[in-house]
């Protein structure tokens, strides 16, 4: 934990008094339903980016070529991340955390349903895929401040002592933004394939507009957080975050990027990549695993908050490293349940990987995020942080391992060791890390003889 130079550099436990139950209650439905709206645009373009933009916008005659082009697309959405976590995370230091909230989330819901609408190849040519590319851009830049945003807020309101749980419900959006993209996606995936192809995939995006009002709603609703209203009183906003992040806890900001680093690699690996692995190499329909996912995804809705729970009881780093270490060993399971091409063992595949070995890490990961960063400079440090390893760690993800595999004549194996050497790289964070000093403080016990207060 970097000690903060700043006088207004006053680190997580010094919070303002935690709200009533109510306003907790509204804090988190708001956040998690946020999030889950935000992250049903995201992973709804990973999932279409595996099946169907290939041949929609990047049609050649091996499909291979195809998918490869689609999920470059997908990389470029987090080329833009960055950009967008510099953005937001100024305003949401400078203005506020709801302000920020709001705009993530309206970028990325216009430019979801936009993409619905976008022609494919055969109509405009290559004008096509330019327009996805920009769109996916704009998705990216949306993204690149959200999970942070909405993490913050409800960790910002909690009562110290339950930080690690509240600071999970935002990861819990993620999930069932999963759960209800690969629910719908699955539907319409049942269509004939020449229907599916021609406006079926279309629908899932377009419902987004639908989606994009009711969170802006919600988010309408909230107040601002009282640690950022200390930050305002206190006339100690930050002139330039980014700066100041870099100038003061520059230490924090490279823990986050081996932090994050397991938790991307295999997030990308499983949920994404594998559904074009199924569909290429093992032929296997496009609707077992996306159904696979979406169960997967509910069991995660409930090791998530379980994980920060259980952060708040004994810390974050063992649960870091407990969950570094199931995923690593889980790699090579992983693939070889997918290979046997039986719908149950592909269930228990993704059940193992995304339901119970990536959560663990990332039950804990955003209020750990948030602990290492300072209220004043805590938007910008999380998310630019967050999003430097989402570009090396998650967009690339999907590439590379279609490239290993068709370099290893279609084994999946590189893949395995891909995600085990991205595992150890957070394994041994957790390792070298001391406990953020909110929490240290928490676990340890008073000394012998010492009175409160």
């Amino acid at each position: 934990m970097v000690k903060p130079s700043h006088p207004g550099d006053v680190p997580s436990a010094d919070s303002a008094p935690a709200g009533t139950r109510a306003t907790l209650r509204r804090v988190a439905g708001a956040s998690v339903i946020g999030s889950t709206l935000e992250w049903y645009d995201f992973f709804l373009y990973a999932t279409a980016s595996a099946l169907v933009l290939g041949q929609v916008f990047f049609p050649t005659a091996d499909p291979v070529v195809s998918t490869l082009l689609s999920f470059a697309t997908f990389g470029v959405g987090f080329a833009a991340r960055p950009i967008g976590s510099i953005i937001f995370g100024a305003i949401g230091d400078r203005a506020g955390r709801k302000p920020a909230l709001v705009a993530t989330l309206l970028l990325m819901g216009v430019s979801t349903t936009l993409i619905g609408l976008v022609p494919g190849y055969d109509t405009i040519g290559v004008v096509a895929p330019l327009l996805l590319v920009l769109l996916r851009l704009a998705q990216g830049l949306g993204a690149g401040a959200e999970l942070a945003g909405a993490t913050i807020f409800a960790a910002e309101f909690s009562p110290p002592h339950r930080r690690g749980l509240f600071g999970s419900i935002a990861t819990i959006g993620t999930y069932s933004g999963t759960v209800l993209s690969s629910v719908i996606f699955a539907l319409f995936a049942l269509m004939p394939a020449d229907a599916f192809l021609a406006w079926g995939w279309r629908v899932p995006f377009l419902v987004s507009i639908i989606v994009v009002g009711v969170g802006i709603y919600i988010r309408l609703q909230l107040e601002e957080t009282p640690e950022f209203k200390q930050v305002e009183r206190r006339d100690d906003v930050a002139r330039v975050p980014l700066v100041s992040v870099f100038r003061h806890e520059w230490r924090s900001f490279l823990l986050v990027i081996g932090i994050v680093a397991g938790a991307f690699t295999a997030t990308y690996a499983y949920q994404t990549y594998s559904l074009s692995y199924m569909k290429n190499n093992l032929g296997i329909t496009s609707s077992i695993g996306t159904l696979a996912i979406a169960i997967a995804a509910f069991v995660a809705m409930l090791m998530v908050p379980l994980m920060g729970a259980l952060s708040d009881r004994i810390g974050r780093r063992p649960v870091l490293i407990a969950g570094s270490a199931i995923s690593a060993l889980f790699a090579f399971p992983f693939f070889m349940l997918l290979n046997t091409g039986e719908s149950t063992l592909i269930i228990l595949a993704m059940i193992g990987g995304i339901g119970i070995g990536v959560p663990t890490i990332l039950g804990v990961q955003g209020v750990l995020l948030t602990e290492l960063f300072s209220t004043r400079n805590r938007f910008t440090g999380f998310s630019v942080s967050r999003e430097i390893g989402a570009i090396v760690f998650a967009g690339a993800t999907p590439f590379v391992a279609a490239s290993l595999v068709g370099a290893a004549g279609g084994e999946s194996w590189p893949v395995s060791l891909y995600v085990i050497g991205a595992c150890l790289i957070t394994l041994i964070t957790g390792l070298v890390m001391r406990e953020p000093a909110p929490v240290r403080e928490q676990l340890t016990p008073p000394a012998p003889g010492a009175t409160n207060g």
